[in-house]
């Protein structure tokens, strides 16, 4: 891909497959019926969804890896973070009765010229999880307008978005299956062991590891690695 030339079309273009969003909520937390990944509020997103959209984000991520192989666990929490995160946003506008920030459609337009070697497949996966933090920022910058009126300081819209991001995040219950491995602490995305399965064999150790060794990732099965 062509280098980015800005902080938000790296932002959406990029692919940090190693970095990944659990959104988690107060109170009582409703179990997970089997074949759903994520469900934020009463929204949900099916364990396929998840899959199939992995499948074409690792085929764009690929030339990326440059022939080092990454465990495909981390792909798949990559991307039910990202659904889990752009499913907040979208239920924190309807709340506040507000559209996305035009800044998202304009950094969506900019990636895409800049993607036309991948297929269409590959695209909408990198837009719909790359581009999950741009979603959020531009959630919160037309949150923060609403809330802040005319004249306000770009500043202080986006901190009065993220404020109310964060405060939407607390008043509601936000779950991603622990097979995903993802987790959020002090605000930030982190990977986190949450499966209650351990690895067994070295190889299988050193594949899951918070720093995956490579070498060890492709002796894995195909079915559960990229690259």
């Amino acid at each position: 891909m062509t280098p980015q030339k800005s902080g938000t079309v790296r932002a959406l273009a990029g692919l940090a497959v190693a970095s990944a969003v659990l959104l988690t909520g107060c109170g009582a937390v409703p179990d997970l019926n089997p074949g759903v990944a994520v469900r934020v509020g009463d929204d949900t997103v099916s364990t396929r969804h998840v899959a199939d959209l992995a499948s074409d984000y690792c085929d764009a991520a690929k030339p990326q890896l440059d022939g080092q192989p990454l465990p495909r666990h981390y792909l798949n929490g990559r991307v039910a973070g990202s659904l889990a995160l752009r499913s907040a946003a979208d239920q924190m506008l309807a709340e506040h009765d507000v559209a996305i920030d035009a800044s998202y459609a304009a950094a969506v337009k900019q990636a895409e010229t800049q993607l036309t070697d991948l297929t269409d497949a590959q695209r909408a996966a990198i837009v719909e999880v790359q581009g999950s933090e741009v979603y959020v920022s531009a959630a919160e910058i037309a949150v923060g307008k609403a809330s802040l009126g005319a004249g306000a300081s770009d500043e202080d819209v986006k901190a009065a978005g993220e404020k109310e991001f964060l405060a939407w995040l607390d008043d509601h219950d936000v779950r991603i299956d622990p097979r995903y491995g993802v987790a959020i602490e002090k605000g930030q995305s982190v990977l986190k062991d949450n499966s209650l399965s351990q690895a067994v064999t070295n190889t299988a150790k050193q594949a899951d590891a918070s720093t995956p060794d490579s070498t060890y990732a492709a002796l894995l099965p195909q079915t559960q690695r990229c690259g």
